[in-house]
């Protein structure tokens, strides 16, 4: 009967961590729909927007590229690419590194952050998605759940 009883919590324990799984995935998808939405009138994506963000937090200083692929949420972008566009659209500067040659640096340019700003500013239209469903203590609380699962 013991026996019996184990199975059946780690089936139960089975279940739940598969629904976790799944509504972490959903989630994950449905914000990044939202802010991909939000981010397409600035004619930027979500990526995008988080290099122009890492970027301006280090302004007035550069950043190598592969600092900048570091510190990117998603590890397998191809923060070149990304930069290569950016800097397209004069949001960024990429150059030589001083140091290495065969190195890039990059540094937001004031239509960046300009941009950030525009966008920031806004924010609060994409924050509202969230802030509709969940109170400010589900938001706390949550940030702390999903901060102990990064961080394992």
């Amino acid at each position: 009967m013991k026996a019996n009883s184990n199975a059946e919590q780690a089936l139960v324990s089975d279940d739940q961590f598969r629904a976790l799984r799944f509504n972490l995935l959903q989630s994950c998808s449905w914000i990044n729909d939202n802010l991909r939405k939000f981010l397409q009138p600035h004619n930027i994506t979500p990526k995008q927007y988080n290099i122009l963000r890492i970027l301006n937090e280090r302004y007035p200083e550069s950043l190598s590229i592969q600092e900048v692929r570091e510190m990117l949420a998603d590890k397998m972008s191809d923060a070149s690419r990304l930069v290569d566009r950016l800097e397209k659209k004069e949001l960024i500067d990429k150059f030589p590194s001083d140091q290495d040659r065969r190195s890039n640096r990059a540094r937001i340019t004031n239509g960046g952050r300009q941009l950030l700003e525009v966008i920031n500013r806004d924010r609060e239209q994409l924050d509202s998605v969230i802030s509709e469903r969940l109170s400010e203590g589900d938001v706390e609380h949550l940030n702390d759940l999903l901060e102990r699962l990064k961080d394992a």
